[in-house]
């Protein structure tokens, strides 16, 4: 295949994260599309958290590893000197963080680069070569505050593409750009799996599954709460929560308060194939977030054969569960609806396994080639 134009990516890290995983796919997937990638990366934290073809050249722009933690234990402390110290450390990594992204991004004479970070795309457009293709991307739900929204409309001039995640994002954005910027084409792509290479079993596991970084925004604590509204009516049963994070501890405390804690099991960060297993050996996926941009971990469930219950938050899960006939949604964010669902697919192993059924097909919609048939229509139109 001829080689096409270099591509360049950029990344915050690329240790566990869902923006990190998708960040990761797109790079393997241009490489086997015959592309020249590279990843723009600001910390280097270790190893990249999931396989990356060899292909990809990573850049590391710093040699800095984020302070906050020891930052908030300077400020608990209340040891001036400690304060001052990581204080000053914390202006200089965020410092670096922007001027060595802003140093890359001018240095970049020919090409396309995807950025995948706000604070990226703000940079791209003042500072990116004429010549470059420009793209931006957008990974999280802001609720496009006031001030998200004014950079947007201000800060973007020079971005040739804009693409969003859901089709609901899309219409949101290109209308708040509406009068402000003819240039940028606001374009709705989803992120993609590839389909799981995994055993799905005939007879499910008497597990419930979930996983995210164990941060407020995933709202464990609720989950935690649902769990306890139905166990006790199940027993035998159990919860799986997979992924890391502050909140482990403080978790693992309301579980042993509500009495759950013989049925709930935090496994910690799983290497993907066997979070994929995992979720093909539950009844059920959960997902309790505050907020998500899009929610690829729901696809891959659904692709595992696992109909998910999901909050009904601004946009992400309405894009990919279709209510009652590959899932559930819950509105209001309502624990009692959500243990009622979540009860009624314990008891009820046929109704899940029709669910899952139709949720695999719906998971098809989002396969790698069918989505890179999208990015496509950007990168070579």
């Amino acid at each position: 295949m001829e080689k096409k134009n270099k591509i360049i990516l950029t990344s915050l890290h690329l240790k566990h994260g869902g923006v990190e995983m998708v960040i990761t796919s797109l790079a393997n997937a241009l490489v086997e599309k015959g592309f020249d990638v590279e990843i723009l990366c600001t910390y280097h934290l270790g190893a990249p958290a999931y396989p990356l073809n060899q292909k990809v050249k990573v850049t590391y722009l710093t040699h800095d590893v984020p302070n906050r933690q020891q930052f908030i234990e300077a400020v608990q402390s209340k040891n001036p000197i400690r304060i001052i110290h990581e204080g000053i450390r914390a202006v200089q990594i965020l410092r670096r963080k922007k001027s060595t992204m802003k140093l890359a991004i001018r240095g970049i004479r020919e090409g396309v680069v995807i950025s995948t970070r706000h604070e990226h795309t703000l940079l791209l457009s003042r500072y990116g070569n004429p010549k470059v293709k420009k793209i931006a991307q957008l990974h999280s739900d802001h609720a496009f505050n006031k001030k998200l929204i004014h950079e947007i409309q201000s800060g973007y001039q020079n971005i040739d593409y804009f693409i969003l995640l859901t089709q609901q994002t899309t219409e949101e954005v290109s209308g708040f750009l509406q009068g402000y910027n003819k240039k940028t084409k606001c374009v709705t792509i989803p992120n993609f799996i590839i389909p799981p290479a995994i055993n799905i079993p005939d007879h499910k596991k008497q597990q419930v599954i979930a996983a995210g970084r164990l941060h407020p925004d995933k709202d464990f604590s609720s989950l935690l709460r649902i769990w306890a509204k139905v166990i006790d009516t199940h027993p035998g049963w159990h919860l799986k929560i997979a992924g890391e994070g502050d909140l482990e501890q403080s978790l693992k405390q309301q579980a042993a308060a509500l009495h759950i804690e013989d049925s709930v099991y935090f496994t910690g960060a799983l290497e993907h194939s066997a979070l994929l297993q995992e979720m093909a050996d539950s009844a059920c996926y959960v997902l309790t977030s505050v907020s998500e941009s899009f929610g690829l971990v729901l696809v891959e469930s659904m692709a595992c054969g696992t109909p998910p219950i999901a909050f009904d938050v601004r946009v992400g899960p309405t894009a990919i569960i279709q209510d009652g006939a590959t899932g559930f949604l819950i509105s209001d964010r309502s624990e009692d609806l959500f243990a009622e669902k979540l009860a009624y697919l314990m008891d009820n192993p046929k109704a899940c396994k029709e669910l899952a059924k139709q949720a695999q097909i719906r998971a098809k919609d989002f396969y790698k080639e069918k989505i890179l048939d999208q990015w496509m229509k950007v990168l070579i139109p």
